[in-house]
C-alpha cells in the first residue's frame, strides 16, 4: 500500500458519474447537498475558481469533474473532502455511510481512503476483489452453529440469517438490514466471550465495542471492518425515529453489501474459532 503523494487518481467515466452522485445525494440517501452547498463543497476542496451552479445539480457537478479529470490533484482533493469529517458535523452516521460507499467505489480503481488521525488520505490498494463490493452474494462456508459455542444459540442465529435472506429476496431491505445486524452482534458476542480473556472482564453485547475488539484482535479482516461499522449504524434503523430523522431507507444494493459483509465476517470468524490464537 502506498502513500497519497504517489497516487495518480484518474477515474473512469462511470466512476466519475457515481462520484457525482455521492457529492450531490438525493431524496433516497441520508446525504443531500443543495446547490449552494455543492458550490461550498468544491471551494472547501480547494477549487477556488468554481463558479455558480446552474441547471441540474448532478449535471453541473459531472461537468466540473470531467473538466478536471486530467488533474489528479483536483480529483483527489474532491475525494478527500468527500471523506472529510468536517463535511458532516453532528452527522457521524451519514459520514460513515459516505466513506463506506466512497471506498466501495474507489476500490474499483485500486484506491482507498484511510485516515491519519482525523484527516483522510488516499492510498493505493489492491485492485478490487473486495468482498463487500462483490456483485455475487458471498456464500457461508460453514454453519453459524459451528462458530458459536452454544448449539441452541447457533441455531437461533442461523435462523435469523435465513430470515434476513428471505426478507432481502422478498423486497424488504430494512427488515433484512436489521436482521443482519443482529446476527453480527450475536456471533461477535459469543466469539468474544470465548476467545477474549485479556483484561479479565466479560465482554458486553455492545456492537460497536465488539467490532472494535474484533478489529484489534484481527478476528475480522481489514477489508470488512469499516463496512461492519456502517452495518451497525443501519441496524439502528430498528428505531423508527432514527429512520424518520435521517430520511433514509435502505435499497437492494445496500442489503447486498450488508449480506456480503456479514457472511464474509462469519467466514473469517469461523476460521478463528477453528484455529484460535495462542494469546487472546
Amino acid at each position: 500500500m502506498t502513500g497519497q503523494d504517489e497516487t495518480q487518481l484518474r477515474l473512469d467515466d462511470n466512476v466519475l458519474s457515481r462520484l457525482a452522485n455521492l457529492i450531490c445525494g438525493d431524496d433516497s440517501t441520508p446525504y443531500y447537498r443543495r446547490s449552494f452547498e455543492i458550490e461550498n463543497f468544491f471551494r472547501a476542496a480547494g477549487w477556488t475558481d468554481v463558479g455558480e451552479l446552474e441547471g441540474y445539480r448532478k449535471q453541473w457537478v459531472l461537468e466540473q469533474l470531467h473538466r478536471h479529470r486530467n488533474r489528479p490533484d483536483r480529483i483527489q482533493a474532491v475525494v478527500l473532502r468527500l471523506a472529510d469529517r468536517r463535511e458532516y458535523l453532528d452527522e457521524k452516521e451519514v459520514w460513515d455511510t459516505v466513506v463506506a460507499e466512497l471506498n466501495e467505489l474507489l476500490a474499483i480503481e485500486g484506491f482507498r481512503v484511510n485516515f491519519h488521525g482525523t484527516r483522510p488520505q488516499l492510498v493505493v490498494d489492491e485492485p478490487m476483489t473486495s468482498r463487500p463490493a462483490s456483485d455475487t452474494p458471498i456464500a457461508l462456508t460453514t454453519s453459524i452453529a459451528e462458530i458459536v459455542s452454544d448449539q441452541a444459540f447457533g441455531q437461533q442465529l442461523q435462523s435469523r440469517l435465513d430470515e434476513a435472506l428471505v426478507c432481502w429476496q422478498s423486497g424488504a431491505p430494512t427488515a433484512a438490514i436489521i436482521m443482519l445486524g443482529s446476527v453480527m452482534e450475536g456471533v461477535l458476542y459469543d466469539v468474544a466471550r470465548n476467545l477474549h480473556t485479556g483484561d479479565g472482564k466479560a465482554p458486553t453485547d455492545h456492537l460497536e465495542s465488539l467490532i472494535n475488539l474484533a478489529q484489534v484482535k484481527g478476528w475480522i479482516a481489514k477489508d470488512l471492518t469499516d463496512y461492519v461499522h456502517v452495518l451497525r449504524d443501519h441496524r439502528n434503523l430498528v428505531h423508527p425515529k432514527k429512520q424518520w430523522t435521517q430520511s433514509y431507507s435502505p435499497k437492494d444494493g445496500t442489503v447486498r453489501i450488508a449480506w456480503n459483509v456479514v457472511v464474509a465476517a462469519l467466514n473469517d470468524l469461523a476460521a478463528v474459532v477453528k484455529n484460535p490464537p495462542t494469546a487472546a
